[in-house]
C-alpha cells in the first residue's frame, strides 16, 4: 500500500522466518553463510530506517563499530498497571525501542514525523505518562547519531540499563555510521 508515509503503510516484503527458510534451502550457494550471519544481526519489526539504525548502532559488537548493548524489544507495547492508571493518558503505549526488565525506552524521533504541533503534543503526553509510571525515556534524533554526541547518548542508555559500556574505536563507529542509511 502506498501513501504519504511510504514504507510505514505496507507490510514487510519478507519475514525473518521466510528469509531464514530460503537461506536454509540455498545451502551451499555462494554467499549464503554471510547472509545467514547478517540475518542474525537483523532487527525487526522496526518501523523506520532511523529506528533500525539506532538499534544496530546500539547493539552491534564493538568489532563492527557498535556499542554492544543488550538486544532490545522493538515496537514494544506497554499496558499501564492498575496503580499507573492515574498517571496514564492512553490505554497502552507502543514504544520504539525497549528493555522491559530495566524499564528503559528509546523513542526515536525523525524530523519528518515528529515536528508538527499535534505530534509534539502527543509525544509529550506519552513521555510524561511513561516517566510517571516509572519508565526511563530517552529521546533519539538523527542529529544525535554521530561522533561524540553518539558516545554520550550510548553512555546515557548504558547507565539506565546498568551495564558497563566501552565505546567502539571512533574510526569503526564512523565506518558503521557511513554504512547505515
Amino acid at each position: 500500500m502506498t501513501g504519504t508515509r511510504g514504507f510505514l503503510d505496507r507490510g514487510p516484503l519478507l519475514s525473518y522466518d521466510e528469509l531464514s527458510s530460503y537461506l536454509a534451502s540455498a545451502k551451499g550457494c555462494r554467499g549464503v553463510e554471510k547472509a545467514r550471519r547478517a540475518l542474525r544481526l537483523s532487527v525487526s519489526p522496526t518501523r523506520s530506517p532511523l529506528e533500525t539504525k539506532t538499534v544496530l548502532i546500539a547493539t552491534l559488537s564493538r568489532k563492527l563499530g557498535g556499542y554492544g548493548l543488550p538486544r532490545p524489544e522493538v515496537n514494544y507495547v506497554i499496558a499501564p498497571r492498575s496503580e499507573d492508571i492515574p498517571f496514564s493518558q492512553f490505554a497502552q503505549y507502543e514504544v520504539d525501542v525497549c528493555w522491559p526488565s530495566q524499564r528503559t525506552i528509546l523513542e526515536v524521533d525523525s524530523y519528518l514525523y515528529h515536528s508538527d504541533s499535534e505530534q509534539i503534543n502527543s509525544d509529550a503526553k506519552k513521555r510524561n505518562s511513561l516517566k510517571s509510571m516509572g519508565w526511563k525515556v530517552i529521546s533519539v534524533t538523527d542529529g544525535q547519531l554521530s561522533g561524540d554526541t553518539l558516545d554520550v547518548l550510548m553512555r546515557q542508555v548504558a547507565k539506565d540499563l546498568k551495564v558497563r559500556l566501552k565505546a567502539p574505536k571512533p574510526e569503526l563507529r564512523d565506518w558503521l555510521l557511513e554504512e547505515l542509511p
